[in-house]
């Protein structure tokens, strides 16, 4: 007989729910909330918005453009944030309303390759929503593609240790 051990988060099982204030936008996909005395670092879920200083392939800065579009959409949102798990840095991943499904329909950030969705339907409304924004070209997508911003991020490690 083996016995078989699996980590729960109370976030798997209940999502935690806080009503937060933004206190800094670090990127795209990165925020700094702040709720009572306490600071916390958040990754939106779902999303891979481009960094700051990656171009776009016809020039210009794409992680600027990504954060400038969360500014303007965070305007839109109230701010309750939803726990969702955390990644391995132990940043928090979490959302607020459907902040994370806003940025991919206005064309602000694409998916993230390896997402954790609740359900299929959740994953086919999240792929619907990037495809008709790169058809419509709307955001980031007007200005011409860019590298996933993964495959960027370990192109730029390597070039910065070279140098």
């Amino acid at each position: 007989m083996s016995l078989f051990f699996c980590r729960v988060d109370l976030t798997d099982l209940i999502p935690l729910r806080y009503e937060v204030e933004i206190k800094e936008i670090l990127d795209g996909d990165t925020l700094v909330v702040k709720k009572g005395s306490y600071t916390w670092k958040v990754r939106l879920s779902k999303i891979d918005a481009p960094e700051l200083g990656q171009a776009f392939l016809s020039g210009g800065d794409a992680g600027k453009k990504s954060t400038e579009c969360l500014r303007r959409t965070l305007k839109k949102h109230h701010l309750i944030l939803e726990i969702e798990h955390f990644d391995m840095y132990r940043r928090i991943l979490g959302d607020m309303g459907e902040l994370t499904l806003d940025l991919v329909e206005s064309g602000c950030a694409p998916l993230y390759p390896y997402s954790r969705f609740k359900s299929r339907k959740e994953k086919g409304v999240f792929l619907r929503a990037l495809k008709k924004a790169r058809h419509l070209r709307k955001g980031l997508w007007a200005h011409g593609g860019f590298r996933r911003p993964n495959l960027w991020r370990k192109t730029s490690k390597r070039s910065a240790v070279r140098r």
